[in-house]
């Protein structure tokens, strides 16, 4: 009963520092950098480890067991590969000043976790959530067996109550604290969603009503001046003056369908897309100012399927990623596209070799108003593009490192 009394205060204060640490970070992700965010996360997680250490139960010849195995494990995993080296070494040295037979058990299995820990965490997040459960799970029921069976096999001690109590607490505190971890972290992310939701709402109901609203009185200038360029005994300077304002007004009238198709994204009739077809049309419209930017396009298609959607709108969508990616590479370079179908999905991979984007902007790449291009943008193209993909039922997913380039992947339901 000494080592379950133990263990559940040991769970009780990790389960404390981990709302403690979601309060401070998880609900901040888009304020904090994400390598601020990894130094607290190995923060808590370390000072989670010292303390368990603190609370650790003695059973025989100096072996102490606690919950050190869960901070070490989420830490690592969460944190990436520098955390993992950290929380392994800080491991091994907090465990010396016990003393014992148990250091180079620690030891050796602190090194073997880490080696685990070290080659699954770059992709541990892109897992879905019951494989990280059952996962971690999974390793902390593997931990409690080596912990308990080594020892006993070298020094003789064991007691099929103390395997079973500890192996089940760890391992369902395990699940649990990594549950919990899951359950906050989705919690964050569908308020974030709901948030940007109901900013898009209001902004495309103020774009459709300012868009009407606009579009008459611009359509009417944009006749008039067509009208005095048609005119013979109109001035040459009144011509060049004239021909800069209808520039300028075609210019507002695209934006201003931008924000029509912002406010109404969805598609109005529905034709199966044949994706080759649509890209190489994109090609050859986006051409011009690929060769102005000494970019090289490349084309690659792995697909067989067909999408559903509006032609107009789907190319418009592809135009503007095109064009954000070639504005991006402003001394040349390589824009790569590449469709495939995968399980009832078809995929459009689209990259470049340009400046990238930090995490920052990363996080806010969609929203409104929002724009890498300083005063040039105003982010409407983003958002619009983001807008029709979700009107198709589709997907986008961003990647990107800044001097390394963008990668933006488009994902629909495919239609045979």
């Amino acid at each position: 009963m000494t080592l379950l009394k133990g263990l559940l205060i040991n769970l009780l204060v990790i389960l404390v520092l981990v709302l403690f640490y979601n309060m401070v970070v998880v609900n901040q992700q888009k304020r904090i950098s994400p390598r601020f965010q990894k130094s607290v996360l190995a923060f808590f997680s370390s000072i989670l480890i010292i303390l368990s250490l603190l609370l650790a139960i003695a059973i025989e010849e100096n072996f102490v067991y606690d919950l050190r195995f869960i901070p070490f494990l989420l830490g690592s995993l969460y944190g990436g590969k520098k955390v993992t080296l950290w929380l392994g070494a800080l491991l091994i040295t907090a465990r010396i000043p016990i003393g014992g037979d148990g250091i180079w058990l620690t030891a050796l299995l602190v090194i073997c976790f880490s080696l685990i820990f070290f080659c699954l965490s770059s992709r541990f997040e892109e897992k879905p959530i019951k494989w990280r459960l059952f996962f971690t799970t999974f390793l902390a029921f593997l931990y409690s067996i080596l912990a308990l069976l080594i020892p006993s096999f070298y020094y003789g001690f064991h007691t099929i109550e103390t395997f079973f109590i500890y192996s089940l607490v760890l391992t369902a505190a395990t699940f649990f604290v990594t549950y919990l971890t899951e359950l906050l972290r989705t919690t964050c992310i569908l308020q974030q969603k709901t948030i940007k939701n109901e900013k898009m709402e209001i902004v495309s109901h103020l774009a459709a009503s300012i868009s009407h609203e606009v579009r008459n009185p611009l359509t009417s200038i944009i006749g008039f001046l067509q009208l005095i360029l048609e005119q013979r005994d109109v001035p040459d300077k009144c011509k060049i003056y004239a021909s800069l304002a209808l520039d300028e007004a075609s210019r507002t009238a695209v934006i201003i369908d931008d924000y029509l198709t912002f406010a109404n994204p969805h598609p109005e009739k529905l034709h199966a897309l044949e994706i080759d077809k649509e890209i190489l049309q994109c090609r050859d419209l986006i051409s011009p100012l690929a060769l102005k930017h000494s970019v090289d396009m490349k084309i690659v298609f792995f697909h067989t399927d067909k999408i559903k959607g509006e032609p107009h709108k789907f190319r418009q969508a592809l135009l503007n990623i095109c064009k954000n990616s070639i504005e991006a590479m402003p001394t040349g370079g390589t824009l790569t596209i590449v469709t495939a179908t995968k399980y009832n999905e078809t995929f459009i991979h689209i990259t470049d070799t340009g400046q990238g984007m930090s995490p920052a902007h990363l996080a806010r790449l969609g929203e409104p108003y929002f724009s890498l291009k300083e005063q040039k943008g105003t982010g409407l193209g983003m958002m619009v593009v983001f807008r029709i993909v979700e009107g198709m039922g589709g997907n986008i997913k961003v990647n990107s490192e800044e001097q390394i380039g963008t990668s933006i992947t488009l994902s629909f339901p495919s239609f045979a």
